[in-house]
């Protein structure tokens, strides 16, 4: 896996039930590359729009450009770790332009220097 793909994940949701939804790597490649590190960082996808967006942490992606059938919105507000396993397979990789957006939106959501082109 690399960073800039999109994977499928089954994550737990409330009740204890999972669902399965896209989930961006964002960690670097050292780390996902990496046999003996069992984990990567992730940001999920959603389809969901939240009243008062878009945010400055969320990046907003055009239906089929994250291999997806409909629009989705990465979610750069919310960092997950989950184990390298628990990513079912690929689903896209995301062009250089889009992840250039998600760095900025990641560099605001933890309050770090914005990267500029």
């Amino acid at each position: 896996m690399r960073r800039g793909e999109v994977w499928w994940a089954r994550v737990p949701m409330r009740g204890g039930s999972r669902k399965r939804r896209p989930m961006l790597v964002v960690s670097d490649d050292s780390f996902n590359r990496n046999d003996r590190y069992s984990k990567v960082m992730v940001v999920h996808l959603t389809s969901v729009e939240r009243l008062g967006g878009p945010y400055d942490w969320e990046v907003s992606l055009p239906r089929g450009s994250a291999g997806l059938d409909r629009s989705s919105i990465v979610k750069c507000g919310e960092v997950y770790t989950l184990r390298k396993e628990q990513l079912d397979g690929p689903a896209a990789t995301l062009p250089s332009t889009i992840m250039r957006q998600v760095d900025r939106a990641l560099a605001t959501a933890l309050s770090l220097p914005v990267p500029h082109d």
